[in-house]
């Protein structure tokens, strides 16, 4: 049987989702110049791996980043509402070790966001 989840430890599927849409929009923002091109030359193959379009891989991997950030939020959240149980402590903690990984290597970031997430969707 499912246990219920309840008070701020249920608003972190959101809170993943809302963390990867707005990772989603700064990288519309600061990567606008590099996404433009992937666009107007039709998607297919405009990101390779060379020296001379390293700007748009970085694009497309923080684009991406930020996807797949608002999945796991998704799949979360209907984690927390919908079968009334946490995801498994493993995801919380790999969460909180990624996120802390991330803010020492770059701590100029939006890591520092998702450090309270995990932490407190691996309290028990």
């Amino acid at each position: 049987m499912a246990n219920h989840v309840n008070g701020l430890k249920r608003q972190m599927g959101l809170s993943l989702v809302l963390t990867g849409l707005l990772h989603t929009v700064v990288g519309l923002a600061i990567f606008t110049s590099d996404l433009i091109p992937i666009v107007t030359e039709g998607f297919w193959n405009t990101v390779v791996g060379n020296e001379r379009l390293i700007n748009r891989e970085n694009a497309f991997w923080f684009m991406m980043f930020g996807f797949v950030l608002m999945l796991l939020g998704y799949a979360v959240d209907w984690m927390l509402k919908k079968l009334g149980t946490a995801p498994p402590l493993a995801f919380s903690w790999l969460l909180f070790a990624t996120c802390l990984l991330g803010a020492v290597i770059m701590p100029v970031s939006g890591f520092w966001l998702g450090l309270p997430q995990a932490w407190i969707l691996a309290r028990r």
